[in-house]
């Protein structure tokens, strides 16, 4: 097999596809050896590693989707805290009631 000359008619034109892959802009996200990255950007300006923390749902539809799938036991929820006090208020009631019975 013979080695293919850079000078030689048909030879692949590999510096061209090198100067073209370097058009497209880059990401340039700072990394932690202070360099830069050098990934082709998306749309956003940023490659698909840097591309940002999401901003989350827009739609009302969205939104609620959100917030039911981040619930988990409902220990927290107004409604059974409004319970506990609810409870609570009964139990000193009685206790109240209680002591009244056993003083007479």
């Amino acid at each position: 097999m013979t080695a293919i000359s850079a000078d030689e008619p048909y030879a692949p034109d590999w510096r061209a596809a090198l100067d073209h892959a370097d058009a497209a802009p880059r990401c340039g996200a700072h990394r932690l050896d202070r360099g830069s990255c050098r990934q082709p950007a998306m749309a956003n300006g940023r490659c698909r590693m840097h591309g940002g923390a999401s901003t989350g749902p827009q739609t009302p539809e969205g939104l609620e989707r959100s917030r039911r799938s981040t619930w988990k036991h409902g220990r927290r929820s107004a409604k059974a805290i409004a319970f506990r006090r609810m409870l609570a208020r009964t139990v000193r009631d009685l206790r109240a009631a209680t002591r009244m019975v056993e003083e007479q």
